[in-house]
């Protein structure tokens, strides 16, 4: 009879064990289902709507943005701007109660209904699933026995994030105001904790995470950018329940592998940081926003709820919100030069979460950064294709022949320039970095091959630490060392942000007040 004691004994601490056991982490999902009716890249608009106030907010990327619904019945009618393919749709619900029908038209002469939901106001989140449909206008009715706030009205399909690159202004002001979690900013799930109980592929996939009744103090998703990202504020919908709302940043994310070989995340390492925004739901609203005391520029970031009691379930979505200046996709542009010659740029966006870090201009503040952005760099697929040809001669015209051509590839950089001699001087350039010290090597090698067939080939190898020292050797011989940067400034905590160059490698040249540009070809 004497065992009891020791079995609760013992299961307490396995529970305790369990909780503060490192989570594993989730594999990088290639592509991630974007919402067709808000962000940057959409093309809908509002074309109609009765009894719903504020029904402009229902197109906003806010997902804190709410639209009121009086009890009776009430529609919004909604163009996408072009035939898109869609196959769910939900929105968050505070406090109405009745039924929904969603409802879709290719030109809002026939319409078919897609789904009806009958739905009371504990439900938080309304869901719709369908079979996929091609349309162009879709309408949400409400037939409601009491009114309230609804808010994130979202319709996926066929579009996902795919092929696109984001671009920030250099301190991060530029620009409008986007989500990029919820949007084509690149962020992909890496750890959620508790496992969420309405399905991780789900979860992550929408970022909707519905946390089971748990025994663990808080509900936590750690997003990978991609890239580094300025971000301005942070925002959160969540179960109606009072919560406290903290927000972390890591230069570089301290992972390490496990027993099995897999990278781990050890939930004791938020001791060693500070949340970069904190704020409370203290009447249990349901929704919240932080603002930062600066900008925070990271590639990693971290979301934690702690509910103030323990619910059934905890659902929550997260947001950050950053100034995006131009959403890029594969594309071409042809920039006639003062000059005469022309200079043609050719994108092509790669299928790597975050696509856009080969010819980001990020600038590190610190060591942990310049990994965190070599690594980036490293695993994008992204091409840019630079060519310039002589003064007369057709870009577009079949057999046209460039005087040079530059190819870049996440690290690498492959630049063919053609002397007037017939010379042909190939540089191949790639970067790597150091992931102990943030130390970045460039080793460029240069072969000149004249008309005669004689081959020159020189390599050189140039190393800029973490504080911008530099060092440069030449076919394996020290030949320079200078220093071009003796301040930094370091994140403290990750803090730091909105000081540095932001993306590019949007595949835009400029050009001065003489030149003109056109755009030859462009994918949507």
């Amino acid at each position: 009879m004497k065992l009891a004691p020791t079995i609760v004994i013992l299961g307490s601490l396995l529970t305790a064990g369990s909780i503060q056991a490192k989570w594993s982490r989730i594999p990088i999902i290639k592509e991630k289902p974007v919402n067709t009716i808000s962000g940057p890249a959409s093309n809908a608009l509002l074309d109609s709507s009765s009894g719903i106030g504020r029904a402009d907010s229902i197109l906003s990327s806010d997902i804190t943005a709410s639209s009121t619904v009086s009890a009776g019945k009430s529609f919004v009618l909604i163009n996408l701007g072009k035939p898109v393919l869609i196959s769910s749709s939900s929105f968050v619900n505070d406090g109405i109660e009745g039924r929904a029908t969603l409802s879709a038209s290719a030109d809002k002469n026939g319409w078919a209904v897609l789904e009806e939901k009958v739905f009371s106001a504990a439900d938080r989140t309304v869901e719709f699933k369908f079979a996929g449909m091609q349309a162009k206008f879709v309408k949400l009715e409400l037939a409601l026995s009491k009114g309230g706030i609804i808010r994130s009205l979202q319709f996926f399909g066929a579009a996902t994030d795919k092929g696109y690159a984001v671009k920030q202004s250099a301190d991060g002001k530029g620009g409008k105001p986007a989500d990029l979690i919820n949007g084509l900013g690149g962020a992909r799930v890496v750890y959620a904790a508790p496992k969420p109980a309405n399905g991780l592929d789900t979860a992550i996939t929408y970022n909707k995470f519905a946390f089971p009744e748990s025994d663990e103090k808080y509900r936590t998703i750690i997003y990978d950018f991609g890239q580094l990202r300025i971000l301005n504020e942070f925002a959160s919908v969540h179960s109606p329940r009072p919560v406290r709302f903290e927000v972390f940043a890591f230069d570089n994310l301290p992972e390490k592998e496990d027993w099995r070989g897999r990278m781990a995340f050890d939930p004791s390492d938020f001791g060693n940081v500070a949340p970069v925004a904190v704020a409370e739901d203290t009447r249990g609203t349901g929704t919240l926003k932080a603002k930062p005391a600066k900008a925070v520029k990271t590639r990693y970031l971290a979301l934690r709820w702690e509910p103030e009691f323990n619910p059934p379930d905890f659902q929550c979505t997260g947001a950050a919100e950053g100034n995006v200046v131009n959403i890029v996709t594969t594309n071409t542009v042809i920039v006639t030069n003062a000059d005469g010659t022309k200079t043609v740029v050719t994108v092509t966006v790669g299928d790597a979460h975050g696509a856009g870090a080969a010819t980001s201009n990020v600038t590190p503040e610190n060591a942990g950064q310049m990994i965190a952005q070599g690594t980036a760099t490293s695993s994008d697929t992204t091409v840019v294709v630079t060519q310039t040809f002589a003064a007369g001669v057709d870009p577009t015209a079949p057999g046209a022949t460039p005087i040079s051509s530059t190819t870049t590839t996440g690290t690498s950089t492959v630049t063919v320039t053609t002397q007037s001699d017939g010379t042909v001087v190939t540089t191949s350039e790639s970067r790597t970095v150091d992931t102990t010290t943030g130390t970045v090597v460039t080793t460029a090698v240069t072969e000149t091959k004249a008309p005669d067939g004689t081959t020159t080939t020189t390599v050189n190898q140039t190393s800029t630490d973490a504080n911008g020292n530099t060092t440069t050797t030449a076919d394996g011989t020290n030949t320079t060392t200078s220093t071009t940067n003796t301040t930094t400034t370091n994140g403290d905590g990750n803090l730091a942000g909105g000081s540095s160059p932001s993306p590019s490698g949007n595949g835009s040249t400029s050009a001065n007040v003489t030149n003109t540009i056109s755009t030859a070809a462009t994918s949507p």
